[in-house]
């Protein structure tokens, strides 16, 4: 029988009901539900799991797309998602079906038998059962909040990732890079090798060193045991295992250079006789990523703006995230007018968030739709005013977006602060 995106999302709206509040960092719950279904997670092959504040989302899709290239089948585990929730199962390379999807949240639902469990632990189980179904050469997991106690975390794998650690989720994680850093080093496990990408902050990096070390964890570290950068129009990566050239991304903002690297460091840890030759197919070039820094060339939200503007969507929503995305911004090749479509959910921090992004002449604040836990579009406005000259709400993204191409008809306009938001613009676009 077809099942519909509504059956689908009724089914999950039934798991949002098993427990009070939708995060609740700890392993109890789900390890006594993955239990009672024979423990599929340790059923699962290779697992490489990625952690990290900022980039954990690329880095899981180079390493997919290396992988790919060197006939390398792969699970994906992604958290969130951005229009359906399917986006979140990746089976053998291809989105879960709703078919598919429907059984297993039955299944795991039923075995759960109405015991209180957050929406995040229920479907991580879910993910777990399916791929254990749907072996792969290999399977990526990506954290959902912090590491230590999240839900992916539960599970010995192959290869612990951890990309750029910053500021964020403080309430959740602790109020100190190094609380923070300690939570996502979490996913290290003794002897397992865990290879760390580029760290914008030293308190964080040495944690996620001293954790390797306790745990006699093999740790590859950026600009220590592996680096990357562009020169003369290739990318070079180097490690001691030598280099290896490729042709620039095509992707905006220059930190996804990073994290590609910390995608080839990790998939030559397991990989490296085939590398090479897969990397000179160039499969980095091949890879989409919504809502980062991607820019919206078509469309009714397209169809908004006049000829001279261009609009940009990006999912960014903490200080160091901002940090880069005001770089993207200021590196493209053409000078225009920095105007901004901002949302942002209650545990975010607006007032740091914008502090990083510099030149913006105006913002249109709007409530991201559909999202219980949006800040209003007139207290973000609030909070932000005598930032910028002008900040003044939307009631809506459509509005948001012709108040400022009728104001600013040269502007580029970005539209950012949640990933929630990205994904209402890419669903309703």
């Amino acid at each position: 029988m077809k099942i519909s995106d509504l059956q689908i999302d009724h089914q999950l709206d039934q798991l949002l009901k098993l427990h009070p509040k939708r995060i609740d960092l700890s392993l109890d719950r789900i390890k006594k539900l993955l239990s009672k279904l024979d423990n599929p997670q340790d059923k699962i092959e290779n697992i490489i799991h990625i952690a990290g504040t900022n980039g954990k989302f690329s880095t899981l899709k180079f390493i997919q797309s290396i992988l790919g290239a060197m006939n390398r089948t792969t699970n994906a585990y992604i958290s969130p998602h951005l229009i359906r929730f399917n986006e979140r199962f990746e089976l053998n390379d291809k989105i879960i079906d709703n078919e598919t999807l429907s059984v297993i949240l039955n299944e795991v639902r039923n075995t759960n038998a109405e015991k209180p469990i957050t929406f995040f632990e229920i479907t991580s189980a879910c993910f777990f059962l399916a791929a254990a179904r749907s072996q792969a050469d290999y399977t990526l997991l990506e954290v959902g909040l912090g590491g230590r106690l999240d839900s992916s975390n539960v599970m010995t794998p192959k290869l612990s990732v951890i990309a750029s650690i910053s500021n964020d989720h403080h309430d959740f994680l602790g109020d100190t890079l190094e609380k923070i850093a300690f939570e996502k080093a979490g996913i290290i496990k003794p002897n397992v090798p865990v290879i760390i990408g580029q760290q914008p902050y030293k308190e964080a990096l040495e944690v996620l060193i001293k954790q390797a070390k306790k745990l006699k964890a093999p740790a590859f570290v950026y600009n220590e045991d592996w680096n990357i950068k562009l020169n003369e129009n290739k990318i070079c990566y180097s490690d001691k295992k030598g280099e290896i050239f490729l042709d620039p991304l095509n992707v905006n903002g220059e930190f996804q250079l990073y994290n590609l690297g910390l995608a080839i460091a990790a998939t030559r840890k397991i990989e490296n006789q085939n590398i090479k030759n897969a990397l000179s197919r160039n499969p980095h070039l091949k890879i989409k990523l919504p809502g980062r820094i991607q820019q919206i060339n078509n469309g009714k939200y397209f169809q908004l703006i006049s000829p001279q503007n261009e609009l940009f969507l990006d999912g960014s929503h903490n200080e160091d995230a901002a940090f880069q995305l005001n770089l993207a911004m200021h590196n493209m090749p053409q000078v225009k007018d920095l105007v901004m479509i901002l949302g942002m959910i209650n545990t975010k921090d607006p007032i740091n968030y914008v502090k990083q992004l510099k030149g913006i002449v105006a913002i249109k604040t709007i409530t991201i739709p559909d999202e219980v836990s949006a800040i209003s579009a007139e207290q973000l406005s609030s909070k932000l005013t005598g930032l910028v000259s002008e900040v003044s709400p939307a009631s809506s993204i459509n509005e948001a977006i012709r108040s400022l191409s009728n104001d600013y008809p040269r502007a580029r306009i970005l539209i950012c602060g949640s990933l929630y938001l990205a994904g209402q613009v890419l669903k309703y676009n």
